[in-house]
């Protein structure tokens, strides 16, 4: 039986129909590990989170082994080395290549918005009335990325987001599709059969709450949804809701790009591979995440009235002193400089430090963000500021240079063999750093015949 039917164009209507394509990379954390690894091919491969506590992602080797996401590793260790299962530590700067590739590649052959680090939306619109295919174009997307990058993907091709997003699940859970599913291409009979297959929870942005919401309300699969009355879903769960609905039922409510909306607050905060009680170590914990939260408002454009630490135990150790603390201060005027941030944390460090407790995470968030330019300048602001500002951006394009932190403060380097992340099972960088390349044979050194 045909899965398919190809679609004609009739007329200019279908001409000027807006299509979207997601392009997903299956596994890619896991996909990524194997690129360079030809031995794991048909191998299961987890990666873990930092410090190696649990499991982020899994091939689909590791997935038929029942090995399930967010699964503390210390559970399943006995379990992955009898089953042969290769594990790895996140390597979050060769994904973040590996994805800047893929992108890069998707680009090549159409428009794109990246939307994840391993998925981006397409714009599809006009290549049909070309004369192009575009499950053909599915495919050819599909198979640069993997020939170029050696990551594989799927294809959902669809007039919707929403739907171009399900297709994608289908793509990449019914292996009869290949790895492409083009919405356009199947028959009405088809298209509701499709989404009768798939739970309501399987739908872009239909969380847990709206799922049980919905299943009291006798909507249980995707095709319930789309045939659910837009107009009430809105009455009873707002706009959202009703547009997914609107989406399902394929009429477009979300473009392809998006403006993100400015971001209020930035974190940088990491959990300790030891407890750490010493408060030096603390010092340099905070110290570090404080360059980091500077640095990232300064690329941004963005200035900060408030900064905050975060000083955590474990909440599992119950036989522990408990401290859940996040103290934060204002400021007189905003800020990006990174000295200012730095004697603002160290201050509320002095202040919240207890002895008694040993703290699993250490961090710095600044708030009250705004855009730079928004900024009326105070005539009595100090100088200093200014200075400090211009000390900083000069810093930021030496590391831009040079490497990242070839410059830093001398309290981020306390301690530091205490709080960094633990990462015994990490990957080389093998697109990001020169030393990690692996090298075939001896150098050889030219001879002179004479």
């Amino acid at each position: 039986m045909a899965l398919y039917r190809r679609r004609k164009v009739h007329d200019k209507k279908q001409l000027s129909m807006q299509v979207f394509a997601l392009v997903d990379g299956n596994s890619f954390f896991a996909s990524c590990e194997k690129v360079f690894r030809p031995d794991l091919t048909d191998r299961p491969v987890i990666v873990l989170s930092n410090n190696d506590g649990c499991v982020v992602a899994r091939s689909k080797e590791a997935k038929k082994l029942g090995i399930k996401m967010c699964q503390p590793y210390f559970q399943i260790e006995e379990f992955c080395i009898r089953e042969n299962v290769a594990v790895f530590s996140s390597n979050y700067e060769l994904y973040a290549n590996l994805s800047g590739r893929m992108m890069s590649t998707i680009a090549s052959q159409v428009d794109c918005n990246p939307y994840s680090i391993d998925e981006c939306f397409a714009n599809m619109s006009g290549y049909e009335g070309l004369g192009t295919d575009l499950t053909q174009l599915g495919f050819r997307i599909k198979d640069k990325v993997f020939k170029d990058v050696g990551i594989p993907t799927c294809v959902g091709i669809a007039p919707t987001k929403t739907l171009a997003k399900y297709c994608n699940h289908l793509a990449k859970h019914y292996g009869g599709l290949k790895g492409v599913c083009n919405w356009l291409d199947l028959t009405p009979q088809r298209q509701a059969k499709a989404l009768a297959c798939e739970p309501v929870s399987e739908i872009w942005g239909v969380g847990r709450r709206y799922t049980e919401h919905l299943e009291k309300m006798g909507i249980r699969t995707a095709l319930d949804l789309a045939r659910a009355d837009a107009e009430a879903i809105r009455n009873r769960f707002g706009i959202t809701l009703s547009m997914t609905v609107r989406e399902l039922q394929g009429t477009s409510c979300i473009p392809l790009e998006l403006v993100k909306p400015k971001r209020q607050q930035i974190m940088r905060s990491r959990s300790f591979s030891h407890l750490v009680c010493d408060k030096d170590d603390l010092l340099g914990a905070i110290t570090f995440h404080a360059q980091e939260c500077g640095r990232t408002l300064r690329r941004e454009g963005t200035v900060a009235h408030t900064v905050g630490i975060v000083l955590n135990t474990n909440p599992f150790r119950l036989q522990d002193v408990q401290q859940q603390a996040y103290p934060c201060v204002g400021l007189p005027y905003p800020i990006s400089d990174t000295n200012t941030i730095i004697h603002c944390a160290q201050r509320l460090l002095n202040q919240t430090y207890r002895r008694d407790c040993l703290y699993k995470r250490a961090g710095v968030y600044v708030g009250e963000v705004i855009p730079k330019d928004a900024v009326t300048k105070d005539l009595f602001e100090e100088t200093e500021t200014e200075q400090q500002q211009i000390i900083c951006e000069l810093m930021d394009s030496i590391n831009t240079r040079y490497g990242k932190n070839t410059l830093c403060f001398a309290a981020s380097k306390l301690g530091k063999s205490t709080w960094t992340m633990s990462r015994a099972r990490l990957s080389p960088g093998y697109t990001t750093c020169w030393k990690d390349l692996p090298r075939v044979g001896p150098l050889l050194e030219e001879t002179v015949p004479f």
